[in-house]
């Protein structure tokens, strides 16, 4: 099953992807505001919705 997968040289750091149903499992966190957001690879379902949500097409899906 594909994973979500946020390239940090990509981030911008906006957090659009950390806010309330960019994901609906709440997998992505955002530790600090001068880092990019990660994704909890465990508990992801691949579902895509976070992809849509990143202005910088910085979430990609991977295998896992």
């Amino acid at each position: 099953m594909p994973k979500a997968y946020i390239d940090p040289a990509k981030c911008q750091k906006c957090a659009k992807c950390y806010a309330a149903r960019a994901c609906p499992i709440k997998v992505i966190f955002r530790i600090d505001a001068d880092e990019p957001a990660i994704v909890e690879p465990n508990h992801c379902h691949g579902c895509g919705d976070c992809i849509e949500k990143c202005p910088a097409h910085a979430i990609i899906l991977r295998p896992s």
